[in-house]
């Protein structure tokens, strides 16, 4: 837990800054942010999910280069419950991510094995890609950068 914290401040944290002071809030679209996926597992298919969340995992890795973190972590206190961490690059990788047929066939072959899936967003994403998550029928909440700044990371 520890790294995956680390790894985040580290991504989203380096060298050069744009300051709240600067900026009291991001441009929605070109700036990085983070998505949760709530998941809970109906009883005797905690490991079918793992499973599952392990092929699509590997596929986002190798196709989507603006997703910059993306954990499947399990729930300290429910044995059934998982979260998916995501930091995009941007709006746009977030909307590649929903056009994704891997994606598409991970959350039909998951959904029957779960009783709970909710999605949270925080940050500084596009009007549009806000709606095309909430499209997906899924519960979304947006929690909308007030303030804030993020590192440039580029050499």
């Amino acid at each position: 837990m520890a790294l995956r914290g680390l790894l985040l401040c580290l991504m989203l944290f380096g060298a050069s800054t744009v300051t709240a002071s600067e900026q009291e809030s991001l441009a929605a679209g070109p700036s990085p942010f983070v998505l949760i996926a709530r998941l809970h597992a109906l009883p005797n298919a905690a490991e079918r999910v793992v499973a599952l969340s392990r092929d699509v995992d590997a596929k986002v890795e190798r196709g989507e280069p603006g997703m910059l973190l993306h954990t499947f972590d399990a729930d300290p206190d429910d044995a059934l419950g998982f979260v998916w961490t995501e930091v995009y690059s941007d709006s746009e990788a977030l909307l590649f991510h929903l056009n994704n047929a891997d994606l598409g066939a991970y959350l039909e072959a998951v959904s029957p094995y779960l009783d709970g899936f909710t999605i949270e967003l925080y940050g500084a994403v596009s009007e549009e890609a806000v709606a095309a998550l909430r499209a997906t029928g899924n519960s979304v909440t947006h929690y909308a950068n007030v303030l804030g700044y993020i590192r440039d990371l580029s050499p």
